[in-house]
């Protein structure tokens, strides 16, 4: 009798190859609608089996996209907060800024005042010389 292999995926999600006869043995007791019950009932097992295998390698990824994205999105929000700390360093030093701009307005307009105010004293105590014929 002669047999073919045929490739099979178990629960273990581990394939394995059986033996499947090329006919089904003939018994007095037999009858052939049973031989093709039992494969049709077979092939339903081994489907089911395959279906398991597959749904469980589809939860599996999505597990792994999950915690992808899980990734992804903590490493985003990190990078996000840095984003926040810098802007607020930036508004600081703006603040910082203007001030140190407002403090050097004042002192130059102080000096521009002394600047007058010295040369007016200047102008008393050392008038001009008399113009020369």
């Amino acid at each position: 009798m002669m047999t073919e292999p045929s490739y099979t995926a178990g629960p273990s999600s581990q394939p394995s190859f059986t033996e499947l006869p090329s006919q089904a043995p003939h018994a007095p007791d037999h009858t052939p609608w049973m031989d093709v019950s039992t494969q049709i009932s077979s092939l339903g097992t081994r489907m089911e089996e395959l279906a398991l295998v597959y749904d469980s390698r589809f939860y599996s990824m999505e597990e792994h996209m999950d915690q992808y994205q899980t990734g992804v999105t903590s490493r985003f929000d990190h990078f996000h907060q840095r984003v926040e700390c810098i802007e607020e360093r930036m508004n600081q030093q703006q603040a910082t800024f203007e001030h140190l701009q407002q403090s050097i307005d004042r002192i130059e307009s102080r000096q521009a005042s002394h600047h007058e105010e010295m040369m007016a004293y200047l102008r008393s105590v050392f008038p001009p010389p008399p113009p020369q014929p």
